[in-house]
């Protein structure tokens, strides 16, 4: 990258890119769970306010990458752009929560690791018992479990999986983007023990570059699941030749996996 280029890449990480159906809920929501504050973001429908129709909730991780080139670590995803675009008829809420910056890997790791004591059950208990609570107060939602879905991408995607896992009754939808299973292990058994996911659907998604084993353990947890729905559909798994593990690749699964998603409401 030359010195004229590397300017250009810093000018456009200083400006604001999300469009103006984002907004920022809170910059400090606190969480009792977790003894802290995150930053949390909203996505609303563009007819939000003149419709007066209730919308299904999507809860999603790393929420600085999804929508804001300024707050995004390497590249946002460009949800609210690919929202605008392709899905306004059939738009839903997305709220969006930033990742706990050192304390990520804890919080989305319900298992303790070399990095630390795993936070990832006192952070689903902060989604379940905190957040959706307040968004079911606050916005038209439809509170259902049928039309409420969790979703992320690497330890965003280990900790939807836990979620959807742990509360069925809450998460009936989850969206297993690259998910880093390599880190904990220990979600595999917990899968097996489940026997309340009838209803529950996963949507799988990665690339086959990504590493040796992403392919592998992903199917490996859809084939656990698979076992436990009440059909082989409510299962999709998707991998995507040439692929790697990046916000450009979650991006472009972005789409696919919102149309499966709207096709069970």
């Amino acid at each position: 990258m030359n010195a004229e280029q590397e300017l250009t890449t810093s000018i456009e990480q200083e400006q604001h890119t999300a469009t103006p159906q984002v907004q920022i809920l809170d910059d400090h929501f606190y969480s009792p769970e977790l003894q802290a504050q995150r930053r949390v973001w909203l996505y609303l429908p563009a007819d939000y306010e003149t419709s007066g129709k209730s919308y299904p909730v999507i809860y999603m991780q790393d929420g600085q990458n999804l929508f804001d080139q300024y707050t995004a670590s390497y590249q946002e995803w460009g949800v609210d752009e690919i929202m605008d675009e392709l899905f306004a008829g059939q738009a839903c809420i997305i709220v969006a929560v930033d990742h706990g910056e050192e304390n990520r890997i804890t919080e989305y790791n319900p298992y303790d690791s070399e990095h630390g004591q795993g936070k990832g059950d006192d952070y689903v208990s902060f989604l379940t018992g905190t957040l959706k609570p307040y968004i079911d107060q606050q916005y038209r939602t439809l509170t259902d479990t049928k039309h409420t879905a969790i979703a992320g991408s690497s330890m965003g995607g280990l900790i939807a999986m836990y979620a959807a896992l742990k509360c069925p009754e809450v998460f009936g939808n989850a969206g297993v983007f690259s998910p880093a299973f390599w880190i904990a292990k220990e979600v595999y058994a917990y899968a097996l023990q489940q026997e309340n996911l009838n209803n529950s659907r996963f949507y799988f998604v990665c690339g086959d570059a990504e590493s040796d084993d992403m392919v592998g353990d992903m199917i490996g947890m859809a084939d656990i699941v698979s076992e436990k729905v009440t059909d082989k559909q409510q299962v999709m798994v998707q991998v995507v030749p040439g692929a790697g593990h990046n916000e450009q690749q979650w991006h472009d699964d972005f789409p696919a996996f919102y149309e499966w998603l709207m096709a069970g409401f």
